[in-house]
């Protein structure tokens, strides 16, 4: 049994200096929302199928399709950043997004999809938040790095 990665893997990175932006247009210039504490992923698992039959007492599965899910994430409170998301929520239109991994990992997440801006929760000793969603309306792509 193999104890460590293969060496021609790319060695593992922590979750510091990854990067959400938008951008108004697909070839349009990107704007960074900062802030952010944590990203749930773009791409959600297939769902399964399920099935029975009366000659088993097993539950069979096939893969089905993956759900819409939109993304939600906390961000600390920017006035000027959650003003900027805010106006592009009441214009609803549609806008690029870009969910960059540390630049060790090579790896970006595009997707089309509609952004909504609110205050998040304020707690007992803690920082004020923007709860931001971001909408899906393409497929997520995978790509090598951020549009120049």
């Amino acid at each position: 049994m193999a104890e460590t990665a293969p060496t021609t893997y790319t060695p593992p990175a922590a979750t510091v200096f990854t990067e959400l932006y938008y951008a108004e247009t697909e070839s349009g210039a990107l704007t960074q929302i900062f802030g952010v504490q944590a990203i749930p992923s773009p791409i959600t698992a297939k769902e399964d199928i399920t099935y029975r039959t009366l000659e088993s007492e097993i539950e069979f599965a096939v893969k089905g399709v993956r759900p819409y899910e939109p993304i939600e994430l906390e961000c600390i409170w920017f006035t000027e950043q959650y003003n900027a998301l805010d106006d592009l929520a009441e214009a609803d239109e549609e806008l690029w997004f870009y969910l960059k991994f540390p630049t060790s990992q090579k790896t970006v997440f595009k997707w089309r999809g509609s952004i909504d801006v609110a205050p998040a929760e304020i707690a007992l000793d803690d920082m004020l938040k923007t709860m931001i969603k971001l909408g899906k309306s393409t497929k997520p792509v995978k790509l090598t790095q951020l549009p120049a």
